[in-house]
């Protein structure tokens, strides 16, 4: 109980953060069906047995007990698994058109309601008519396209055929699958220009956001505002040039020449070296490649080369790396135990005088961060997947539930704005995820809607069936290795 208190915070972040991806992208399949005109039966978040249902017009809204997922269950997709037969005897209602509105299919549903007949001839997908048998007179009924099977109290809508997802155009289908990877995509550009109205835009400009104390730059007087006209002779543009030729020269003294109002004046500044994660694979270890590294083993980082004889020295046991992190917007150390039996880590060295790039907060630059962001992550995703295939381990390369969970937590404790950044990237890698044309992913499915635009006729549905239940048990099969894989790493 103590832990759950402790932790209430991180769970709730989880919560909210997987609920809305999944949400979005289910949200994008829902929204593209009905505007094709499909019967959505079921809107869910979660697998597993419901714990919340509420039915609203012609779908089920339900709440699943294992949030891992979701589904937007459209009429069609499935075959019926209610079926009206001639011979069977049932109880019907109809409305004030004769048209029949509800099939009672036993004397749970509506008990004493409807009148009694013998089904002689029906048709749930066409013509929508029925002949019946009642009283030993055969009637003719027209059926209302939205009526509904009552089977132990149970409703279900009948589907006909022209609100089943099999009678759309390819494109309608194509677009109704792919929509759920497509709004992830959209929630990553709200999300990271949420990100940006918050903590603004870095600004190309070579002029200074915030000087940090204890550095070089605060020790010479330099101040927010101040631009850079020149460094060695070099004429500044923007503040790429400013950073590259800094960072490549640790320890160097460096001639500047910046503009403060309408005046100019030189410095002689010599940057200081900072070491960071140049490199990092093996597993999960809570660390990320380009982030700063203040100790190893409890010892400061002063030199390169002191940093390099710690690792070898340990090399195959554990080491703690700490490293400075922001905490509810505050910055705090944090220290990692790394096993280099499992971990491969090389450290690099740069230039830092202690300072920050000015931050645009206009709207213009806020708008257009997101598409830019998503652009870049969406690049960055695709070539860590290439990476998993020139890996000799790429189990180790891939994080599970339970890794992607941790991380989620470790955002959340960073604050809001860190939180909506992760979530950011999460949106993007789940749309690149179900978009990878692997059976049972929408990936799959939208291979198999390009193969009948090809072929200009379906795949046989028993197939296709087959081959998706194959890929949903490899998928499974991944899941639970990668998730004990997880654990491994994480806590044993």
């Amino acid at each position: 109980m103590t832990w759950l208190i402790d932790h209430f915070q991180t769970i709730i972040s989880i919560v909210l953060v997987f609920g809305l991806l999944i949400f979005i992208h289910e949200l994008g399949h829902f929204l593209l069906a009905k505007r094709a005109g499909i019967l959505a039966r079921e809107f869910a978040i979660g697998f597993g047995p419901k714990i919340f249902s509420y039915k609203k017009n012609e779908t089920r809204y339900t709440l699943r007990l294992f949030p891992l997922g979701g589904f937007v269950r459209m009429a069609g997709e499935d075959p019926e698994v209610i079926e009206i037969k001639p011979g069977q005897r049932l109880r019907i209602l109809t409305n004030a058109n004769g048209e029949i509105t509800h099939f009672l299919m036993d004397e749970e549903s509506r008990p004493h309601q409807g009148e009694e007949v013998v089904v002689t001839e029906i048709d749930l997908l066409h013509d929508l008519k029925m002949s019946a048998m009642m009283n030993e007179e055969e009637k003719h009924y027209k059926i209302d396209p939205k009526a509904e099977i009552v089977t132990k109290g149970i409703e279900t809508q009948i589907a006909p055929w022209n609100r089943q997802f099999g009678s759309k155009t390819v494109g309608q289908r194509f677009w109704t699958i792919a929509a759920g990877p497509l709004a992830n995509f959209l929630l990553a550009i709200l999300l990271f220009m949420i990100y940006a109205s918050m903590n603004g835009v870095s600004s190309q400009a070579p002029i200074i956001g915030e000087v940090v104390e204890g550095y070089p730059a605060a020790e010479m007087g330099l101040k927010t505002g101040d631009r850079f006209l020149e460094i060695e002779g070099q004429k500044i543009e923007n503040w790429d040039q400013v950073q590259k030729l800094i960072n490549e020269h640790p320890g160097q003294p460096l001639q500047m020449i910046f503009e403060r109002g309408n005046e100019q004046f030189q410095a002689t500044i010599t940057p200081k070296a900072s070491f960071y994660i140049a490199s990092l694979s093996g597993g999960e270890t809570g660390l990320m490649q380009g982030e700063e590294i203040l100790e190893i083993n409890q010892q400061p980082i002063t030199s390169l080369e002191q940093a390099e004889n710690l690792l070898k020295e340990n090399e195959g046991r554990s080491v703690s790396i700490t490293v400075p992190r922001l905490k509810d917007g505050e910055r705090t150390n944090q220290t990692f135990s790394i096993d280099l039996n499992q971990v491969q880590l090389s450290i690099g060295s740069v230039g830092k005088i202690g300072m920050y790039q000015a931050r645009d907060y206009s709207l213009g630059a806020i708008l257009l961060s997101g598409p830019k962001e998503t652009y870049n992550w969406i690049k960055l995703t695709f070539q860590g997947i290439g990476q998993l295939f020139t890996t000799s381990n790429p189990l180790n390369q891939v994080g599970g539930p339970v890794a992607i969970f941790k991380l989620t937590g470790d955002f959340a404790d960073r604050g809001i704005s860190s939180l909506i950044f992760w979530a950011a990237i999460l949106s993007i890698n789940l749309g690149i995820f179900n978009l990878l044309p692997i059976p049972a992913l929408d990936g799959g499915r939208l291979v198999f809607i390009a193969l009948e635009a090809v072929r200009g006729k379906p795949i046989d549905p028993a197939k296709e069936s087959i081959v998706h239940f194959i890929g949903f048990a490899f998928l499974m099969l991944l899941i639970i290795i990668v998730t004990w894989n997880d654990i491994q790493k994480l806590f044993l």
